[in-house]
């Protein structure tokens, strides 16, 4: 199984500002100090060796994941602007030809999940296939509203892949029995729902848009329980402790610490943090991973799960 994603960022598309590029530039020359600036290769070696929220970004894209399975069986996660991007790559393959098939899978249908949809080239080809699961009712309708002339130029009509909606069930076997797809709903204004997709032996969970308002109990086990075990927890941790159990309470977010607590919990051996709040530059989402950090070094050694931030491209083989 492999996991990529395509877009990490939470609320809203965050576009570096020019403001943000030259901070980084500033930093970066601030520690190139005694570098022969004129050696092609060495400036090339510093650079990359710098931290990514350094040398580039997290990313700007909002969310969608991309999970394939070891027979090439493609699933997506979201369709938030990321998916734009995951599409032009599609183009290359199969889907390209009008020869392709793959399933889409929404945690829920507020924009920064669905507003990439439109921009989905692989979904105007003829002859590409779609099977497009929510947990919510309606979900052909809901698309179809996004895209309403009065808000957009081209309809859902005219995407002229052949598109199959489903309602999804809490367990479900996609690709003739190659994925099995579990649903969890989530605590998130307007009802989002988490994923749990296994396949090939190994197992991720897609748990973005939550937060969790007692942290011990019935409540929390019932998400240890579903996380349990799973090679990768995909886990928004957009806020601050403080924000996610103080300041920005019933806002459906969460903590990176929160998130640690529970995959220590749930046994998870690799968390991703993900669904980045857009107000924070890269520097602070850096500075909240190392508080997390911190955080992870009072659990043992053994007990530890990975822990790193999501970012564009980044792609994680299991």
């Amino acid at each position: 199984m492999t996991v990529r994603f395509w877009g990490v960022r939470g609320s809203i598309p965050t576009p570096l500002s020019n403001e943000a590029i030259e901070a980084k530039l500033v930093d970066a020359l601030r520690g190139a100090q005694g570098l022969d600036l004129s050696d092609e290769q060495a400036v090339r070696d510093y650079v990359s060796a710098l931290p990514l929220h350094m040398r580039g970004s997290w990313g700007g894209n909002t969310t969608c994941v991309e999970v394939r399975n070891n027979a090439g069986d493609l699933l997506i996660i979201d369709a938030g602007t990321g998916i734009r991007e995951l599409g032009q790559h599609l183009l290359s393959s199969e889907f390209g030809k009008g020869q392709g098939r793959g399933a889409i899978v929404f945690t829920h249908t507020h924009w920064d999940h669905i507003q990439g949809f439109p921009f989905f080239v692989p979904l105007f080809i003829p002859g590409n296939r779609f099977d497009l699961y929510a947990c919510h009712d309606h979900l052909e309708d809901r698309l179809r509203y996004q895209q309403a002339p009065k808000f957009f130029p081209a309809t859902l009509e005219m995407m002229a892949a052949d598109k199959t909606y489903h309602q999804m069930l809490p367990t479900m076997e996609l690709f003739d029995g190659r994925m099995k797809v579990s649903a969890m709903e989530m605590d998130h204004p307007g009802q989002a729902f988490a994923y749990r997709v296994e396949a090939d032996g190994h197992s991720m969970v897609m748990a973005t848009d939550a937060e969790y308002r007692d942290l011990v109990g019935d409540y929390w086990q019932k998400y240890v329980d579903f996380f349990r075990s799973a090679d990768v927890l995909v886990f928004d941790a957009q806020y601050t402790l403080r924000e996610a159990l103080v300041e920005k309470q019933n806002w459906g977010h969460s903590s990176a610490m929160i998130g640690i607590d529970l995959a220590v919990d749930a046994r998870v051996e690799t968390m991703v943090f993900v669904h980045h709040e857009p107000t924070y530059p890269d520097d602070k989402i850096n500075q909240i991973f190392h508080d997390a950090m911190r955080y992870l070094d009072r659990v043992p050694a053994s007990e530890r799960p990975r822990v790193v931030v999501g970012y564009e491209g980044m792609a994680i083989e299991l």
